[in-house]
């Protein structure tokens, strides 16, 4: 199967990357704050990804909730299946409100200013992480039965989100903290070159299979054929693959009702 999930992300796509390149008269102290605001970026886009691929695996999830045999069963499946689709929305109305204050400070924001890394630093906070988590945690256990690979590679990006915000949450950001600059190098390698790059690798494989799965699963490309009318195409290759992510996303994240 091709991998084009990943390339048809746009969840970000209004936002032009708002990196920033040295200029050699800058201070030591604009300098660090400049450089380490950009990886803080990075790390807020790729939160971004994560996020929506979150949306897209409790859609997952919920259709794989199969009816039992007893009127029983099917109540208690319909009202997992009910669940699943409320966690949905909420996530998707707090992914949305995210983006939005990500813009919005975008906006707002001197960029060169030496608080603007600690501010953009603030954005992925607490709150968020408690909630991604337990998200991220229902997933692994639901799937564990359904898609062992999945479950796995949920906790490797589960595991890299929270490695680098403590990683952040350890770096002398304010500029009243003095570093060398060595030990700036040393940070801005850890960051740029091992932590965000190993964890947008984790988030790509995630999203990876999890469109492998979709494209693969009866029932919600039985609903792709009877909502576009295409019968014959494989969804799992090819122009059908992109036309299905397409279908996809107004189904999943374009429709979400908040």
């Amino acid at each position: 199967m091709e991998d084009d999930s990943e390339r048809n992300r746009d969840d970000t796509k209004g936002f032009t990357m708002p990196l920033r390149m040295v200029d050699k008269n800058m201070s030591f102290e604009e300098r660090k704050n400049l450089l380490l605001l950009n990886q803080i970026i990075v790390f807020i886009l790729n939160t971004s990804h994560y996020m929506t691929d979150l949306i897209y695996a409790l859609y997952y999830l919920s259709n794989c909730e199969t009816s039992g045999p007893t009127q029983e069963d099917q109540t208690q499946d319909n009202k997992v299946v009910d669940q699943l689709s409320q966690i949905r929305k909420q996530l998707y109305a707090l992914a949305a409100q995210f983006r939005a204050n990500f813009r919005q400070m975008l906006d707002e924001s001197n960029m060169a200013s030496l608080d603007s890394a600690p501010k953009f630093r603030k954005l992925i906070d607490r709150n968020l992480i408690c909630v991604l988590g337990v998200i991220n945690e229902l997933l692994i256990s639901e799937m564990k039965t359904i898609s062992e690979p999945l479950s796995m590679q949920l906790h490797n990006c589960v595991m890299g989100f929270a490695n680098i915000y403590q990683f952040l949450k350890k770096v002398p950001i304010h500029h009243q903290y003095k570093i060398t600059r060595p030990q700036l190098d040393v940070l801005l390698k850890a960051l740029g070159q091992e932590l965000i790059p190993s964890w947008k690798h984790q988030l790509d494989l995630l999203n990876f299979k999890l469109f492998n799965l979709l494209a693969c699963h009866p029932s919600i490309v039985a609903h792709y054929r009877q909502a576009t009318g295409d019968t014959i195409t494989d969804v799992r290759n090819g122009t059908g693959f992109k036309s299905f992510v397409t279908w996809l996303k107004d189904e999943i994240v374009g429709k979400a009702v908040i």
